[in-house]
């Protein structure tokens, strides 16, 4: 039995129709199967490979990492100087108000630590969403995403979500004392890489601030250079009070952070 035979008996399937190649290699912008043909990766692992597969430099690290240890303890009880300096280079990148990062596996365990970080927080449960959002398949980012298509077989979800309207003023509306965060895409990328215009990201941040509500941004596929600036939150002159990260983050590695103020 080959490996294409054992993928379909032995692994759980994501979809009906997988692409199904089997890959040997990859190196740069492309992907090589067994038989040596070589394949351009214009998807990049949906916005993981920003440098490209197999970067030299993230190899490099990889392999010092590897010589020096792997797990040591549960999160956050030991200094560990990868952790930290990354940690460190990242608040040097962003505006001070974001300093504290808190790292994760994924992009949806981001958005599963900002949603309870929220709620923790603000002493509210609302939060409010946009339709046609993409914020990953665990129970809490299923909740908020805003596609019935991804989500119609797994409910009931959390309760006291709301979703509204993207880059609608009159959405801004359900913005209010009880609302705990609002959870936005900075540029939405599944709906069809559609950004929204600068007069709602600020009007987004103004109500929030009105209100006491927190503003998440969601970067997980625009942050690192994506939109033309390192942060894409940085076209609309704002600041999120907790940005999420992921993909390329982790530079291939399974790697995801969400980051807020102290």
């Amino acid at each position: 039995m080959n490996n294409r035979e054992l993928f379909f008996r032995n692994l759980a399937q994501t979809s009906p129709a997988p692409l199904a190649i089997e890959i040997s290699k990859a190196e740069g912008s492309r992907l090589y199967d067994e038989k040596g043909n070589s394949y351009i990766d214009l998807i990049g692992g949906i916005s993981v490979a920003n440098t490209g597969h197999r970067h030299p430099k993230v190899i490099e690290a990889i392999r010092h990492q590897l010589d020096a240890y792997l797990h040591i303890m549960v999160y956050g009880e030991m200094v560990q100087s990868p952790q930290v300096q990354y940690a460190n280079k990242l608040s040097e990148l962003l505006p001070h108000q974001l300093s504290s990062v808190y790292f994760t596996n994924s992009g949806a365990e981001a958005v599963e630590g900002a949603m309870k970080l929220a709620k923790r927080y603000t002493n509210r449960t609302q939060i409010i969403a946009f339709n046609n959002s993409y914020h990953g398949s665990t129970q809490g980012a299923l909740s908020i995403l805003g596609d019935e298509y991804w989500k119609n077989g797994f409910r009931p979800l959390l309760p006291g979500i709301i979703h509204a309207e993207y880059n609608s003023l009159a959405s801004l509306d359900h913005i209010d004392t009880n609302t705990a965060c609002v959870i936005a895409e900075t540029v939405q990328a599944e709906a069809g890489v559609k950004p929204p215009t600068t007069e709602w990201m600020q009007a987004l941040r103004k109500k929030c601030d009105e209100t006491g509500t927190l503003l998440v941004l969601d970067e997980i596929q625009t942050g690192f250079g994506r939109t033309g600036t390192l942060w894409g939150f940085e076209n609309f002159g704002i600041v999120p009070d907790i940005l999420l990260l992921g993909k390329a983050l982790g530079g291939g590695m399974p790697l995801g952070a969400f980051i807020s103020s102290k």
